[in-house]
């Protein structure tokens, strides 16, 4: 057991986000630049004129003047906002616009220093004072259309489409710097920004460049936390934080890490036309062709998490008692309802347990009626098919989807009020003994351990009677519930469900003599570790799949917590503590949760510890499943092995949970990318959370 409190997790990081377009007052979404002025008030440039956000929503600034693309935003030392519409440069300051001058070519853009405004055009640099009457640089430019200028000291720099160019000597005449004749890294130059230290930062086709303004350049090849991908823009917060626009979203890098916010999770598109920040970096916005994203952060601790997840869970994720996964149109929560899956009883059970931990943590009599809850719609799960112990994977009601579609695989319940669905498998009878004996443990009364006794040792009952096979109401053995020790020790067909499924029955029959103390039950255990040998086969229950199938990753946790927290006898102990870790060191590079707080509750270790509770603190609030495009990155590691399993191209690592979608334990977080659809239901956290806090791994201030 784990040292109690090994981890105190405090306060971090938390981001949530708010799309805003059309809907919230833009009359274009394709926003072209952004700008917080000196009242914290966001500007945003757009095709068709200037915005203001207020209070939620965009409202047009002088629309009857300022209708066309504005391309570049500067705010004057006295508060003034620049506003470039075109060739047309205004003034706003204290509500009112004034026009101040028209340049030959569309400004693309401003500076505001040393005193003076700096404009540039696609054709000229212009450097005047801040009445814009005496200009003390008026040149065109060399090497093709001007894209951007940065001004810091007495370091000025240009960059067109041609070349990185600055003004030189007292006639101010043109020095060019180009690959060809330099150190400078091959790429186009999109963008310009000093940060304080007058260092010059390069938005480029091949990524983020630095510059020290004489000779040296850094680039990701000397510093891999730089972008790689194509950056359109550099901003600044001012504690360190530099945010970069991509092709793949906005990249962040801040205490040495560099992190992505991408479309649809954070930003609406891919490609950044530009970012504004705050000073403190509490919030980012993000201006796109789909409109502009807002990034805002809060410091929450793991326990205010929870609670935040237990009303999703509960506002968005019961039906009849169950927890399941919520569909969804588009990533409107509101709009959807509760599915019905193939695993209704699995994923309930896994709530049921988390409930159960939280009642033993902390005493809540809410999570008691919570887990109690869940309990009875597994209960009932185990008797609605009328056959003497065989569990139904799901039920539906009259006006449910799907209800009465003719699926061979669901039946009408006895009582005619509901179907049922058979062909379960060794998934359901894992979750149900899971969740059952831990509820049994830490929450039931004398009535409910009766119940659950009756039903698990029912469903024990019907597995041995049928040797060793769940047996459906057609007469057929369900697919893949399986727990035969001639299939599983002989016939090769088996051979991947071996070890899982031998740990899984070892624990069934320890569940069942530890809530009902019948004898049959210990003298099969001992005759399946001794006879049979389940206990080897157990110890290697992981076939290394290249990280194919995640379906067994689950079931292995589950059935070895259910199994160590009952198992007493040290040889068989110590096979199922070698298999998990075995297990836990190929899993490790997917940053899993629930098997970490898992790992560190049964061996005592902590060493993965803090990589599960990062994950934990990463997984995004809300939980929708968005499309999302990662595979765009240039700085990831792929996977080869999949190849030789004719499988899907992953990743040799799992990105951060909030750079990915978020899905259950049972399925791949090496994806890159992700079709989107759906709502994710909070038992990803909680069960980890709470059986952290429950074993006295996890503690709150």
């Amino acid at each position: 057991m784990a040292v109690a409190g090994s981890y105190r997790a405090g306060k971090f990081i938390s981001r949530t986000r708010v799309i805003y377009n059309t809907e919230n007052g833009l009359t274009n979404e394709s926003v072209l630049c952004l700008l917080i002025d000196g009242q914290g008030r966001l500007l945003a440039g757009t095709k068709q004129g200037l915005y203001m956000l207020k209070s939620g929503h965009f409202a047009p600034v002088f629309a009857n003047r300022i209708s066309g693309a504005v391309n570049a935003l500067a705010l004057l030392d006295d508060g003034t906002v620049a506003v470039g519409e075109g060739p047309a440069l205004y003034y706003l300051k204290n509500g009112a616009l004034k026009e101040k001058r028209a340049f030959d070519s569309d400004i693309v853009s401003m500076e505001c220093a040393r005193g003076s405004v700096w404009i540039l055009t696609k054709t000229r640099l212009v450097c005047s004072d801040y009445a814009l009457e005496n200009d003390s640089i008026d040149r065109e430019l060399e090497g093709g259309e001007g894209r951007d200028l940065a001004v810091h000291d007495r370091n000025m720099f240009v960059a067109t489409d041609g070349f990185l160019s600055l003004i030189h000597g007292k006639r101010n005449e043109w020095k060019n710097i180009m690959p060809r004749f330099s150190a400078m890294p091959e790429g186009e130059v999109y963008s310009l920004n000093f940060d304080e230290n007058g260092c010059l930062w390069l938005g480029t086709q091949n990524g983020a460049l630095i510059y020290d303004t004489q000779s040296r350049w850094i680039d990701s090849r000397t510093v891999n936390t730089l972008p790689q991908n194509p950056v359109y823009k550099t901003a600044f917060d001012k504690k360190g934080g530099i945010y970069f626009a991509t092709d793949t979203g906005i990249a962040y890098l801040g205490a040495g890490r560099i992190k992505y916010f991408t479309a649809d999770r954070w930003v609406p598109c891919n490609i950044i036309n530009d970012i504004a920040v705050t000073d403190d970096g509490n919030v980012i916005y993000a201006a796109t062709d789909n409109g502009v994203s807002e990034i805002r952060t809060r410091y929450i601790t793991l326990s205010e998490k929870a609670d935040i997840y237990e009303d999703i869970l509960e506002k968005y994720h019961i039906r009849r008692g169950f927890t399941a996964n919520r569909h969804i149109n588009g990533y409107d929560p509101e709009n959807g309802f509760v599915t019905i899956s193939d695993n209704d009883g699995l994923w309930t059970g896994c709530y049921v347990a988390a409930e159960s931990f939280r009642y033993a943590a902390t005493g809540s009599k809410e999570a008691l009626e919570k887990a109690r809850r869940g309990m009875k719609a597994m209960l009932l799960l185990t008797k609605i098919t009328g056959i003497p112990g065989f569990t139904a994977r799901a039920v539906r009601y009259p006006g449910e989807a799907g209800y009465g579609n003719g699926n061979r695989e669901w039946h009408k319940a006895k009582n005619g009020k509901c179907e049922w669905k058979g062909e379960t498998s060794s998934d359901e009878m894992t979750g149900h003994f899971f969740g059952f004996s831990i509820y049994y443990d830490l929450c039931a009364d004398e009535k409910e351990k009766k119940a659950i006794s009756k039903a698990l040792c029912g469903i024990a009952d019907h597995i041995i009677e049928n040797n060793y096979r769940l047996v459906d109401a057609d007469g057929l053995p369900t697919t893949w519930a399986c727990w035969d020790p001639h299939a599983l020790n002989y016939d090769e067909r088996w051979f991947a469900e071996r070890g899982i499924n031998s740990l899984e029955f070892l624990g069934f029959l320890k569940v069942c003599a530890h809530v009902s103390g019948k004898e049959k039950y210990k003298k099969l255990y001992d005759e399946f570790t001794t006879r049979h040998f389940y206990q080897l086969n157990l110890m290697s229950h992981k076939v290394k799949d290249a990280h194919m199938c995640h379906i067994d990753d689950n079931l292995a946790f589950l059935a070895s917590l259910t199994l160590l927290r009952l198992e007493n006898n040290e040889a068989v102990r110590a096979a199922v503590l070698c298999a998990m870790e075995d297990h836990w060191q190929y899993e490790r590079p997917e940053r899993q949760p629930l098997f970490s707080v898992i790992h560190a509750a049964m061996t005592g270790r902590d060493d993965d510890l803090c990589e599960g509770i990062q994950s934990l603190r990463e997984i995004p609030l809300d939980l929708i499943h968005y499309r999302m495009e990662n595979s765009r990155r240039r700085d990831l590691v792929w996977d080869t092995e999949q190849e030789q399993w004719h499988g899907e191209k992953q990743l040799k690592y799992a990105l951060p949970y909030d750079e990915r979608n978020v899905g259950r334990p049972d399925g791949s977080c090496l994806y890159a990318d992700s079709r989107g659809g759906g709502m994710q239901e909070p038992t990803v956290y909680l069960l980890p959370y709470w059986a952290g806090r429950y074993y006295g791994i996890i503690a709150e201030d």
